[in-house]
């Protein structure tokens, strides 16, 4: 809590503190109260002292750094993220100290966060079932346009109530935005904080309260609190999309954040989080074969694919173009041996356990006439470096095929699961296409059919892994209806994944 003058408050508010403290505790959560105070000459520290020694609390009083909303509450942020490891905490809780948030109500909110494995849960007025009992029309409205001017200018999402301070709020979350050099911005701060977290992609709940009286009067908003409030909309909306950009480049980051997805563990270094799904789409025959249909005409004799998984992509070109001398890298641990025992003895197929950063350290003569990718360079943040990479393993007027998953609306739990960094659009990907030094020759959407069963499965219902059932119905009833439809129209304006074809110039 931030206070300032808050004597005649602190008492009542510190006992409600208490009960909400009291229930926490049975459910072996510890309630601390850091109290932020501007030296307030009204002796609200000592105050709280006595009450809080009355009470039982544990509270701790750091001075504030002057009357500016929103530094008081970095402040205590910064407080308490510095608290040794040992005695570091769960999850803050912000309040003001002036009685019109319930401090009861902290346990309502704490449970919600706890549900929803929330970033930030937000005490709410505004939504279903909370309510403002006291405050005059005129505050109410200036309240409400507050938020909606938010919500318009940072495309803040699903968010009622941007303006209240009444929060519980991951530690997490908060170290990130301290780590974006969030500044204090007046009235401003509250709104700042909630459309940084989303946009970092921290998930944000919010659950309705009684917003109450103040203990004393409420002090008049001035024109330059609008004014600056105004003001701030404008960077914060440029920070807003920059931060949602660097998201959506890295969404496994973005994933990791979000509640749907937090108790699901995503694949990490050598190891391929998604086997089971791997297998399961090695027996998708007909959509491995349009893959493989799509790629096979661009292809030259020596071809090196990364990433091979456990070589159903490689059968079915090796299948198609007997002609080629095919290379396959698979670093992940738990696919080598599979990869190694389907393929090993294929005449024609050298199979080896390594990235390309590796092959070219042993090799840095350019030797391959394509490189290909399929459903891999989304496994890798810097997609572009692996591009330039790859540009170097390729002889003049070489190839490269590159198959990816497409939309990052679609970005899922799947996705997640098999350690997907992003979901790609086709300005993104022809950027990076275009940037590590190839020109394009083709770049289209594949499969507009599977956009809606995929968003269905792995958003909207987040099923966590890929059933034997649904793979073999997709692969039997969408796949060849998809394909038939991309014959009519083979330039789409969108579809589940995304096909790049380039040429070294």
């Amino acid at each position: 809590m931030a206070t300032y003058n808050e004597a005649a408050s602190i008492g009542p508010v510190l006992g409600e503190l208490d009960e909400a403290a009291t229930t926490l505790r049975r459910a072996g959560i510890e309630l601390d109260v850091l109290l932020v105070d501007d030296d307030s000459p009204d002796g609200t520290a000592d105050v709280a002292r006595r009450e809080a020694e009355r009470f039982g609390l544990a509270l701790e009083v750091v001075t504030g750094p002057g009357r500016i909303p929103g530094a008081a509450l970095l402040a205590g942020f910064r407080h308490v993220d510095h608290v040794d490891s040992a005695d570091a905490a769960r999850f803050i809780v912000t309040l003001d100290p002036d009685g019109r948030h319930d401090a009861r109500q902290i346990t309502d909110l704490v449970r919600m966060f706890l549900a929803r494995r929330s970033g930030l849960t937000i005490g709410s007025r505004w939504v279903r079932g909370g309510s403002s009992p006291g405050t005059a029309a005129p505050r109410a409205m200036v309240s409400r346009a507050a938020s909606e001017l938010v919500r318009r200018s940072t495309g803040l999402r699903r968010v009622r109530d941007a303006t209240t301070s009444f929060w519980v709020v991951d530690v997490e979350v908060v170290r990130t935005v301290l780590e974006d050099g969030l500044q204090p911005s007046g009235y401003g701060f509250y709104p700042a904080f909630v459309a940084l977290a989303q946009a970092y992609g921290f998930s944000i709940d919010e659950v309705p309260i009684v917003y109450r009286p103040r203990y004393s009067e409420v002090a008049s908003l001035s024109l330059r609190d609008v004014v600056d409030f105004q003001r701030s909309l404008g960077p914060l909306r440029q920070r807003v999309q920059e931060v949602r950009a660097k998201m959506r480049s890295d969404q496994a980051t973005w994933a990791s954040r979000s509640g749907r997805m937090r108790g699901q563990q995503a694949a990490v270094d050598s190891s391929f989080g998604a086997d089971v799904e791997l297998e399961r789409l090695a027996t998708a025959d007909r959509f491995i074969g349009w893959i493989a249909d799509e790629i096979a005409p661009h292809l030259g004799r020596r071809v090196l694919e990364v990433g091979a998984g456990i070589g159903s992509v490689s059968r079915a070109l090796a299948e198609r173009r007997s002609d080629i001398a095919l290379t396959v890298l698979e670093p992940a641990a738990n696919l080598f041996d599979a990869l190694e025992e389907r393929l090993g003895g294929h005449p024609g197929i050298t199979v080896r356990k390594a990235t390309l950063t590796a092959l070219l350290d042993d090799d840095p003569v350019p030797t391959y006439d394509s490189v290909i990718y399929v459903n891999v360079l989304e496994h890798i943040l810097d997609d572009e470096l692996e591009l330039r990479t790859a540009h170097q393993l390729l002889v003049a007027g070489g190839t490269l095929a590159i198959f990816v998953p497409a939309l990052p609306r679609l970005y899922g739990s799947l996705d997640y699961k098999s350690g997907h960094h992003r979901r790609y659009v086709r300005g993104d990907l022809a950027a990076t296409v275009e940037t590590a030094g190839f020109e394009l020759v083709d770049l289209r959407y594949l499969d507009v059919l599977g956009v809606a069963p995929y968003y269905a499965m792995y958003r909207l219902i987040d099923v966590k892994s890929l059933g034997a059932v649904s793979s073999t119905g997709y692969d039997r009833v969408i796949v060849p209806v998809s394909r038939a439809l991309q014959r009519l129209v083979p330039h789409p304006p969108l579809g589940k994944n995304l096909l790049a074809i380039a040429r070294k110039r």
